[in-house]
């Protein structure tokens, strides 16, 4: 999360003001896809190239404040969050515990297989059982 904002996933839902929108042909609740759409279709995206821009990318270069000289990849534009209030510091936790317990649940049902996945990108050594 960069500045306090976070990346909305496609179906996630959004709620509006009702007069936030005047051009867009959008509802009050809508999914961030339907946002997009109405987007596309409000700048005359719909089936050209630039329609790329909203899903799978355009080509471009980037000349970023860290890296030394141009970036060849691809760009796009997404819709993002930032809540009114912050998460509070014991939710973050909770979320790297649950995450910590995901990874725990895998190690213990798969040691050989994370074991070989660490040795093959280099974090360790092959556990046998």
């Amino acid at each position: 999360m960069v500045d306090g904002f976070e990346r909305l996933n496609h179906d996630e839902v959004v709620s509006i003001e009702p007069d936030t929108f005047n051009k867009l042909d959008i509802a009050k609740t809508f999914k961030v896809r339907d946002l997009i759409t109405a987007i596309k279709e409000y700048i005359g995206a719909d089936g050209t190239p630039e329609a790329n821009l909203y899903t799978q990318g355009i080509n471009c270069e980037v000349l970023k404040f860290t890296a030394q000289g141009w970036k060849k990849g691809k760009v796009r534009l997404a819709l993002e969050f930032c809540p009114d209030e912050p998460e509070s510091p014991l939710e973050e936790i909770n979320d790297k515990l649950a995450q910590f317990d995901i990874l725990s649940k895998i190690w213990v049902e798969n040691p050989v297989l994370i074991g070989r996945l660490l040795v093959e990108y280099g974090c360790g050594r092959v556990i046998n059982h």
